[in-house]
């Protein structure tokens, strides 16, 4: 009976080694997992940090582009205004003459007494 006892006792313990074995290299495993998974998410981050600064600078870039776009449009519409201004101009001096003209064509025909 004690020989016995003495067996079952070196099973539990072999048995008990292997479990605290296992959990310990479970938990060694697990430690190592999470410093890698860490590490991997530090990265990450990085990653993450370096393409907001690199879409900062396009977007800085984006709208420094369409400023001068902008600028570059309103000098163009200033020129056509100046443009249109001066058909103007010339389109009121055409319409004086033409009155002027007819004027004197008609002083001209009232002298004559035509029609």
């Amino acid at each position: 009976m004690g020989a016995e006892l003495i067996g079952i006792l070196a099973v539990g313990a072999a048995l008990a080694g292997l479990t605290l074995g296992t959990s310990h290299r479970h938990r060694d495993d697990m430690k190592s997992l999470r410093g890698d998974s860490g590490g991997q998410i530090n990265d990450l981050r990085g990653e993450m940090r370096g393409l907001r600064e690199e879409l900062r600078g396009e977007i800085h870039g984006l709208r420094g582009d369409l400023r001068g776009e902008i600028r570059g449009l309103r000098g163009e519409l200033a020129g056509l205004r100046g443009a249109m201004n001066g058909v103007r101009g010339e389109t009121h001096e055409f319409r004086v003459e033409l009155t002027q003209q007819l004027a004197r064509i008609e002083v001209g025909l009232s002298l004559r007494g035509g029609p």
